[in-house]
């Protein structure tokens, strides 16, 4: 090592003030970590920069130098989602439930309850500005009969009350105007500025905070004190909050079903809770509640059979094309490559909206370009999106459009890779074109297309963009009683489940059907890969 730290090059300084740079970050970064107690994320980054410092100050490393930034990237966009999403699967991460536990608590002490039979005493309402054009830069003046008076900040019901909430408080003058055009450096509004504000704020969700209680706000121009007090305590020995209006204890729930959440006495369970494992639950769901699992296999079906035609049909385009422009008599060979990409030079999100408006039914070109060809037969128009065998035609179609320029230009490249004289040496055996093509020519081009093919096939079976643009995953399957179209694939399926489901977001089961997803993928991807190692054994070396 001392030989290698006695070269300081240049080379040897760039590289220890780069690492310099590394350390000092991730020692900031790392402070941050353990002041939100994220422990796993602060031993992750510690561990991978002590990684790399020892692969570029260690004389024994060098090798490794090289793919260390590759495996740093892999880890970060790769490794790490899958570790996560695993994890999230393992969650109750839902609507309701996507605080940590203290954060919940705090929700729930800062609750406050107001009698509603309390009558309190009303007061008239004004709001004054500073003038600074922030729409929340307001404050409220309120005046009862008496002329007592208190000026302060508002606050939206739900959120934490403000401790010094009130700015100044006292009692009008005998004969002093009321209200003041201006008060403690700030403007009285107008009636017709207030009702201005009205439509950005909603009067009657804010509170005024006073040693007191609270001011209630009516409306635009009274408002009303009344008391208010703490309504659901913490007990950290016991682990319980106790409603005092109620005289009840909530308890953390025991089951899964109610994991994340405190119960009460009386059975209810508070909403909103915490996320906490609930272990293999979502999974459990995706396996035996049938209004999941029944469309998770046939969307599944789909899904399959829609990657396999998409590869298979523009594949089959490509090579079509590959073959053809590849013939030494084919003349404009240039021309006609340069049209054959422009699919792939245009932005997929544009082709598919623009095939959107072809296959319309009403109004698309399509339907009015057939439209002879229908009154001589007597049918009806096509209904391209709407009817469910047309709208999985139709998805193959436009995918079809999009994917053979890549398809194109491979088959084009792997048949330029193929040795000449093995085609002469055929055609001198009496092979024809045809029988050297299946023999020779198909094989040796899926030796090294096949990879592709299934990196093809994964990128299909998650094509997120061009179901949701182009069908939106519909048309609907009527009776189903979960968000499920019959173009529906996987993922979009999942986005819907999670999102769309009527019940707010489902991270947790969303994200495994989406380890679901993986493994599937993992499996498929696997067995062909044992298909082309079995190729490159037949046919590597000829």
């Amino acid at each position: 090592m001392a030989a290698s730290l006695g070269n300081w090059g240049t080379g040897f300084w760039v590289r220890l003030v780069l690492l310099a740079l590394l350390d000092a970050v991730a020692l900031w970064s790392s402070l941050i970590l353990i002041a939100d107690g994220s422990v796993i994320m602060f031993l992750g980054l510690v561990i991978g920069v002590l990684f790399i410092n020892w692969v570029y100050l260690w004389p024994r490393t060098e090798a490794l130098r090289w793919i260390t930034p590759g495996l740093v990237f892999m880890t970060i966009f790769v490794v790490i989602p899958i570790i996560y999403t695993s994890y999230v699967s393992l969650t109750n991460w839902r609507t309701g439930n996507v605080t940590s536990k203290e954060q919940t608590i705090d929700f729930w002490e800062a609750k406050v309850y107001v009698d509603p039979e309390a009558e309190g005493t009303l007061f008239d309402l004004f709001v004054y500005t500073d003038d600074s054009g922030d729409p929340d830069g307001f404050k409220l003046l309120l005046v009862n009969e008496e002329g007592q008076y208190v000026y302060g900040d508002p606050r939206l019901r739900t959120e934490t009350a403000i401790e010094d909430g009130v700015e100044d408080e006292g009692t009008f003058a005998s004969g002093e105007e009321i209200p003041p055009a201006e008060f403690n450096g700030s403007r009285l509004l107008t009636q017709r500025e207030v009702f201005q504000l009205s439509t950005q704020v909603d009067f009657k969700n804010l509170v005024v905070d006073t040693d007191s209680g609270e001011i209630v706000i009516l409306g635009l121009s009274q408002g009303r004190v009344v008391q208010a007090s703490q309504r659901y305590v913490y007990d950290e020995e016991a682990d319980t909050l106790i409603d005092t209006v109620e005289n009840r204890v909530c308890s953390p729930g025991e089951v899964t079903a109610t994991k994340g959440n405190f119960v009460c006495d009386d059975g209810e369970v508070l909403v909103p809770g915490w996320v906490a494992t609930i272990g293999l639950k979502n999974y459990n769901t995706v396996a035996t509640n049938p209004l999941i699992r029944e469309p998770f296999l046939r969307v599944f079906l789909w899904n399959f059979v829609f990657a396999f035609l998409s590869v298979a049909t523009t594949f089959a385009l490509g090579l079509l094309l590959a073959v053809t422009m590849h013939h030494y008599r084919m003349k404009g060979l240039r021309f006609y490559r340069s049209v054959f990409i422009i699919p792939y030079a245009i932005p997929a999100f544009l082709s598919i909206l623009v095939w959107r408006g072809l296959f319309n039914s009403s109004f698309g070109t399509i339907n009015r370009t057939l439209a002879p060809l229908y009154d001589l037969l007597g049918i009806d128009p096509i209904r391209w999106l709407s009817d469910p065998t047309w709208a999985k035609v139709t998805v193959i179609l436009v995918n079809l459009w999009l994917g053979f320029p890549y398809m194109f230009l491979l088959a084009t490249g792997a048949l330029q890779s193929i040795p000449s004289d093995i085609l002469e040496a055929a055609s001198v055996d009496g092979a024809t074109g045809g029988r050297a093509f299946r023999k020779i020519t198909f094989p040796l081009l899926m030796v090294a297309l096949a990879p592709l093919l299934i990196g093809s096939f994964a990128f299909n079976f998650n094509n997120f963009n061009l179901i949701f643009l182009l069908t939106q995953g519909g048309p609907p399957v009527l009776g189903a009683d979960i968000p499920v179209g019959h173009t529906d694939i996987l993922i979009s399926f999942t986005f819907n489940l999670a999102s769309n489901a009527g019940r707010g977001n489902n991270f947790g089961l969303a994200s495994a059907i989406t380890m679901l997803i993986f493994f599937l993928l993992l499996l498929i991807s696997a067995f062909s890969f044992r298909f082309t190692k079995r190729l490159e054994d037949t046919y590597g070396g000829s």
